[in-house]
């Protein structure tokens, strides 16, 4: 992602400065039309263009891209499936995406956006006006979602170091431990077949508080 930050106000959007844009369409002309009209956006887009799903694929995976615009009717597969190998993708997971749908194909478009794209526009009646709104809502849906996930990587992390601290406590080892023992023949002793529990006391005896191995 580009690091340099425009501030659009007076919404507080943030979005880079040089927009890297891959743009999958299979019309020659279309993709003219686009390109004219990000020019016209007063947004400085640098454009990369693909005809087909296989160029796309090869391009996600070469470079990271700010924004990427999908065309939904393709020769082979169509929008959503780009969608979902984009979502999948290392370098471009956390990509703004805009899907561009027929004339009154809302229900795709509802489609496309429940799936995970962040807008969409219909191409037919697209200006440029609406590609430059659209290209900066859908950055700035998608630099909260980064942000919200950040955020829940850091809480795991934080949990997972308390918890790890609190099990190297002798006393918090000794606790789990009897727990351990209590859960293991509360549930062993619901089976119908558990007649001769020797295995399992024998484990028992060889789980202590001393074992601090169980807890790294």
């Amino acid at each position: 992602m580009a690091l340099s930050v425009e501030v659009l106000s007076p919404d507080m959007r943030a979005y880079p400065s040089i927009i890297k844009t891959l743009l999958l369409d299979d019309s020659t002309f279309d993709r003219a039309r686009i390109r004219r009209m990000s020019a016209r956006t007063d947004l400085l887009v640098d454009l990369v263009e693909v005809s087909d799903i296989a160029a796309l694929r090869d391009a996600v995976a070469r470079e990271a891209f700010d924004l990427i615009l999908i065309d939904y009717r393709l020769p082979q597969g169509d929008g959503l499936d780009v969608l979902a190998h984009i979502q999948a993708s290392t370098l471009n997971t956390g990509a703004a995406t805009i899907m561009i749908t027929g004339e009154g194909d809302m229900e795709t478009a509802v489609t496309a956006m429940r799936n995970g794209c962040h807008d969409f526009l219909t191409k037919d009646t697209m200006t440029a006006d609406q590609l430059r709104l659209a290209m900066i809502c859908a950055m700035h849906s998608a630099a909260q979602h980064r942000e919200l996930l950040a955020q829940s990587a850091r809480q795991h992390e934080m949990i997972r170091k308390g918890l790890t601290a609190a099990l190297m406590d002798r006393d918090v080892q000794g606790t789990v431990v009897s727990l351990f023992r209590d859960e293991v023949r509360r549930v062993i002793g619901q089976r119908p077949d558990a007649q001769d529990h020797t295995e399992l006391d024998a484990l028992m005896a060889s789980i202590n508080s001393d074992d601090e191995f169980i807890f790294r």
